[in-house]
This record gives C-alpha cells, structure tokens and sequence, in this order.
C-alpha cells in the first residue's frame, strides 16, 4: 500500500521571488487549467501585483481550454505539449497586453489531480500528473512530474502545482539576469518526486 502524498512546501520561497519580482520589470500572463489555482491569490492577493502580472486566465472546462488554445489539443489536455501551447499564447497576449516596456513571459500550468468527483472514491489510486511551462524572448522551457494520489490528497496535489509554478516565476527572473538558487526542487526531491525539464529553444512550437 503506498504511504500518502508527503510534501513540504516553504512559504518563504513564495516571498523571497515575488519580492524579486517587483523589482524587475518582468510582465507576466498566466494561464492555469486542471489545478494550480492557488497561485492566482499568492500572485495577485498582494500590494504591487499589477506591475508584473497582465492578466490570470483559467479555463478550466475541456471547451474552454480549446476556446483559449483555437482548436483540441491533439496530445491531450494535461500533457506537456499543451502546457507549451498554452504558455506561447499567454507570451503572445502579455506581449499584447503590457501598459509598460518589459520582459514578457507566458506561464501556463495545466494538471491532472486527485479527485473524489464522479464514480471515483477516496480512496481509489489515482494517476497524477502537473505540467508547466514558460515562453520568453529567450526561449520556451517546461517541467513535468507524475505521481499517484488519492481523493483526500487534493490539498496536498495543488502545493505540488504550486511548487512547480514557482519554480517557473524563479526561471523567469533567472533568464532576466538575476542569480538567484532558492533550491526549489528540493522539496519535491524530498517528497520522492521525480521532476523532469527541458529546454524547448527560441523558435519551437512546443
């Protein structure tokens, strides 16, 4: 029987980069879909948010996610091609939609995570899965893990996806020259998570 989901977030990682954050002139549309949504409040739910973010897009039905993407994802909805589709639109509309001259990012987060919903119950095992990705000037990047949950370990899903944005919020800062090493996979690392990423190049498609 496999032991629950073990994850430790740390709170102050949150701070330390959006502190970072307001000092840069970094602008930022992201867009979350499957999980993830408590990034929104850690993003937005402060003082000063307005001068990095552009805009938080959440579309969260299967329609709704082929409304923002034009068409059906062909990979799936939570997969790692999609993630990179999704974060060249959302580069594409904080490009669009920035009122100052800055570093334009697209942050894109779509997940599969536990869920009680439907004909699955709590305790049933469920595959799992988070991914993200960024789109810049500099190029696209992206972050994949998958895991196994169950229904009463949604809470502890979603700090995954919110880990894993984080880490993105931290590589957006670090491609805009500032040296910063938060070790933010190590928590993931200690949970048995296995993180993987890759570097997709300036003119990929995803």
């Amino acid at each position: 029987m496999r032991n629950h989901l073990q994850f430790k977030p740390d709170d102050g990682n949150w701070a330390h980069v959006l502190k970072e954050l307001v000092r840069s002139d970094i602008q930022i549309a992201m867009v979350l879909t499957g999980g993830g949504s408590e990034v929104i409040t850690r993003c937005l739910g402060r003082s000063g948010a307005s001068l990095n973010f552009v805009e938080a897009v959440v579309p969260y039905s299967r329609l709704a996610t082929q409304h923002y993407l034009g068409g059906k994802p062909e990979a799936g909805y939570a997969t790692r091609s999609t993630a990179t589709k999704l974060a060249q639109i959302a580069y594409t509309r904080a490009t669009k939609f920035s009122e100052k001259q800055g570093n334009s990012f697209g942050i894109a987060l779509t997940a599969a995570l536990p869920t009680t919903s439907g004909v699955l119950e709590t305790g049933t095992l469920q595959e799992c899965c988070v991914h993200v990705a960024s789109r810049s000037s500099e190029g696209l990047r992206s972050w994949s893990l998958s895991f196994q949950g169950h229904g009463d370990e949604r809470s502890t899903a979603e700090q995954i996806a919110n880990q894993m944005f984080l880490i993105a919020l931290q590589d957006s800062l670090q491609k805009t020259g500032l040296d910063l090493a938060l070790g933010l996979e190590r928590p993931l690392q200690n949970a048995a998570l296995s993180l993987t990423s890759e570097d997709h190049g300036k003119n990929s498609d995803g």
